[in-house]
């Protein structure tokens, strides 16, 4: 893994011209077609679709909160911020490059399944809702064990690899639809229990209300969404507010609590290798 240089500011760049990139990508795929025709996918989030390049317009642009955050995330760290507190988002290139251009990527994999409304669009956006939850997982899992950036990668791959295999059963859950949100859903509970008990059992010290924030807007958000789903109580599918486009926004901010309770953490030895 790398180390941390004085070139810190390089973490801002990657993050901020994959987010140019992946938007342009985006639009030219849009624009162009070529992720086929719509199919409907997608319908159960409420929005009503429409004739324009756009279909679920609301949904799809409520996720240009990830794009912020997730050069946020990157400017932070490439300006130093919290470079006092010893771990390994603020001792490392890479794991907050890595984490920011996850954040970063997740708007255009959810915008591709609502302004198309594919299946290769829906399979984008599960596939970056995997990847965010595979990099959370493994990063806890890394902490509470010490290991080394191997450990960490190896992990990476086993989460995003079951996320990828479960998404192919053909079942559907309650609440959930689709078995692949509910994997998602798992390895989210998962992360939180592991931080629970890497919190209690770790000398580090963090602030431990970003991640108690983290949790309770991602609660808030899952609720929304069910309330907000297609037949739902508080679905109106022409209406300019969509319950699913406030769960894009507060997972959003859910993701930058949780980053903030990372860059908190200050471990009690002296010296940290990443």
């Amino acid at each position: 893994m790398l180390q941390f240089k004085n070139n810190r500011e390089s973490i801002f760049w990657f993050p901020f011209i994959l987010a140019i990139v992946s938007l342009s990508v985006f639009t030219l795929a849009v624009i162009f077609h070529w992720m086929g025709p719509a199919e409907g996918v997608g319908a159960g989030f409420c929005e009503a679709g429409y004739n324009g390049l756009f279909k679920q317009p609301v949904n799809t642009f409520s996720n240009i909160g990830f794009i912020i955050v997730g050069i946020s995330i990157a400017w932070s760290q490439a300006k130093g911020r919290y470079a006092q507190n010893n771990n390994i988002i603020t001792r490392s290139i890479f794991f907050p490059t890595f984490y920011a251009s996850l954040v970063v990527i997740l708007a255009p994999g959810s915008m591709a399944l609502h302004a198309t409304t594919t299946r290769v669009g829906g399979v984008l956006d599960l596939l970056s809702m995997y990847l965010i939850a595979s990099f959370v997982f493994s990063y806890a899992l890394t902490r509470l064990f010490k290991w080394k950036s191997i450990g960490f990668t190896l992990t990476f791959i086993a989460a995003l690899s079951t996320q990828l295999y479960v998404q192919t059963l053909p079942y559907d859950i309650p609440f959930f639809g689709v078995i692949g949100s509910f994997c998602f859903g798992v390895f989210l509970i998962l992360t939180g229990i592991i931080e629970i008990f890497s919190f209690g059992i770790r000398k580090v010290q963090m602030d431990i209300k970003y991640g108690i924030a983290s949790i309770l807007v991602m609660f808030i958000a899952t609720f929304i969404w069910g309330m907000s789903l297609t037949d739902g109580p508080w679905c109106d599918p022409s209406s300019l507010i969509q319950g699913h486009g406030f769960w894009h926004l507060l997972n959003a901010t859910s993701i930058y609590f949780l980053y903030r309770f990372y860059v908190s953490e200050n471990l009690i030895s002296k010296k940290l290798k990443v």
